[in-house]
């Protein structure tokens, strides 16, 4: 085994690469004379390029078919595969333990998945009865409760990479600093279904970049991320049954990017919960039980880019809660049961100069404000109770406003304002399932339809109601249209235009009997001249050949 791993990490290139640096080292330090070689950078830059490729830690080739036949060669060893893409590994002589390679096709991310069950004397003596191995390295270890692991990896010669999971341990003592450490050199690790988690279990990994630490089933002490403040940028807290946050937890997290806190029971955020997270560009605050957010709960998070705080119990939002969120590109705000008064709506936003998409649907929001110093602008504000779009006192020019979404809500008219501002800002609309009225004091409303019907991506599904009589009728059908004052001057229109054609058929059948009757009056004429010349030929023959052998042609009667 030991053979083939060091035939599969040390590639023909490589050892190409290592044979040629030696000989350019040699070459350098025993021909002095040449002075390009002489140059003491030259030196440094190949004794580098030499040392890297000595030192190079090998990298991962994945676990093949040839791996599963080598192991099988080994006593009480059984590798199987059922897809090439998984394998199995079962110990004849120790049941408490499988191990699992995973490598999707054309991949080369290589997981190694290590299951333990059974008690805790049972744990503490598998690697007692495991042969002596030295495993395939693979990109990420899954450790599931083979805890302590540090003697199971000795004996199947288990290396470490960069990024760990842990699940659940063996018994409901907490997960201690000693259980760890032989993983001081992480660079991402998962912590999941552990009881309680000692206040300095992550002091020797102070190298990590990414933790995870989910499904924790009691509060997390205060100093637990102080260790690994230094470097972390990625903290992933999800359903710990969190119900809020310990106070100056994430106060060393000053790198921190990236902060879920999705799917907990937090019911408040203190203030000064996220003071010391200056380089915070994602926050997830969704699925949580919070009906409140403190005015100040934002203010250091200038960098912010996206915030969650989506399927709450939010009822209302403090003036200044965004203000400093200057770089904030998207809010979700979905699912809570917001219901901002009118006299705030158009304050409650201030400060996100940068946002581009808005979500406040399934809410219990009255009345919007269109946005003010913002530009492509995306808003969902479906499934609401929204009866009145408002504009920002001295807002005049239209924003670039991308989409507006106002399905299901209660909208009977819109003002000649945000018509205009709806009209100008050429934004896709959602406008169906709102109680549409069609009277006649909704001419300009019914004008703005049909100038943006393309831009309206559900007008067919848009329906309208007449003096409260006629309802669920169909706009932009030609059968069953509103009555409006439009509609009207088309009726109009159309008569003045069939009278004209009437006019017209008369005309020319009046013309038609006129000229038929002057050509009966000139036929008579002509028979009346026939008749006159006939009788002038009876009695006076003699005329007849009276120009004879003139050269002119008889003229006819």
């Amino acid at each position: 085994l030991k053979v083939s791993e060091v035939r599969r990490n040390l590639s023909a290139s490589r050892i190409i690469l290592i044979l040629l640096s030696f000989y350019l080292i040699i070459t350098v330090f025993r021909f002095e004379t040449v002075k390009m070689l002489k140059s003491t950078r030259i030196k440094v830059l190949l004794v580098v390029v030499y040392i890297v490729a000595i030192c190079r830690q090998p990298s991962v080739s994945g676990f093949n078919l040839e791996d599963c036949k080598q192991l099988n060669a080994t006593a009480n060893v059984t590798c199987y595969t059922l897809n090439m893409e998984q394998f199995n590994i079962n110990f004849s002589n120790e049941e408490h333990i499988n191990i699992y390679f995973f490598q999707a096709n054309k991949s080369d991310i290589v997981s190694m998945v290590l299951s333990c069950q059974g008690t805790d004397a049972e744990m503490l003596q598998i690697s007692d009865n495991l042969p002596s191995l030295l495993l395939p390295r693979s990109n990420i270890l899954t450790i599931d409760g083979c805890i302590p692991f540090e003697s199971i990896f000795q004996q199947l010669g288990v290396r470490i990479p960069d990024q760990v999971k842990l699940h659940r341990g063996i018994t409901d003592v907490p997960l201690k600093r000693a259980q760890l450490s032989g993983l001081t050199k992480l660079k991402s690790l998962l912590l999941s279904g552990f009881d309680a988690l000692d206040e300095d279990v992550l002091a020797d990994i102070q190298s990590l970049e990414t933790l995870d630490l989910t499904r924790i089933q009691t509060a997390l002490p205060s100093g637990l991320l102080a260790p690994v403040g230094a470097q972390l940028t990625q903290l992933n807290m999800r359903e710990n049954r969190m119900v809020t946050p310990t106070k100056g937890l994430f106060a060393p997290l000053q790198l921190l990017d990236t902060l879920d806190l999705s799917y907990n029971e937090l019911i408040t955020i203190p203030s000064g919960t996220f003071d010391q997270l200056h380089n915070l560009t994602v926050l997830d605050l969704s699925n949580n039980h919070l009906s409140h957010l403190p005015a100040d709960a934002f203010q250091s998070l200038r960098k912010l880019q996206r915030l969650y705080i989506a399927y709450n119990r939010l009822q209302q939002l403090e003036l200044g809660t965004f203000k400093t969120l200057t770089a904030l590109q998207q809010l979700k705000l979905e699912n809570n049961t917001l219901d901002i008064a009118p006299s705030v709506a158009c304050r409650i936003f201030d400060g996100l100069d940068s946002l581009e998409y808005l979500e406040l649907n399934n809410n219990s929001l009255s009345v919007y404000c269109f946005p003010k110093d913002m530009s492509s602008l995306t808003v969902d504000l479906s499934f609401n109770r929204v009866h009145k779009l408002l504009l920002p006192p001295g807002e005049t020019q239209p924003r670039l406003l991308v989409s507006l979404n106002v399905r299901h809500n209660q909208l009977r008219h819109l003002s000649d304002e945000s018509l205009q501002y709806l009209h100008d800002s050429f934004a896709q609309l959602s406008l169906a399932h709102n109680p549409w009225q069609c009277d006649k004091e909704s001419f300009l409303w019914l004008d703005f339809l049909k100038l943006n019907s393309k831009r309206i991506v559900d007008v067919a599904e848009m329906y309208c109601s007449y003096d409260n009589k006629q309802r669920n009728v169909t706009l932009f059908k030609s059968s069953n249209i509103c009555e409006s004052d439009t509609i009207f001057y088309y009726q109009i229109a159309f008569a003045t235009v069939a009278l004209i054609a009437l006019m017209a058929i008369v005309g020319c059948t009046f013309k038609e009997r006129r000229n038929a009757g002057k050509q009966l009056a000139d036929s008579d004429m002509n028979n009346s001249a026939m008749n006159s010349s006939d009788m002038n030929e009876v009695s006076i023959p003699e005329n007849v050949y009276e120009n004879v052998g003139t050269g002119r042609d008889t003229p006819d009667c």
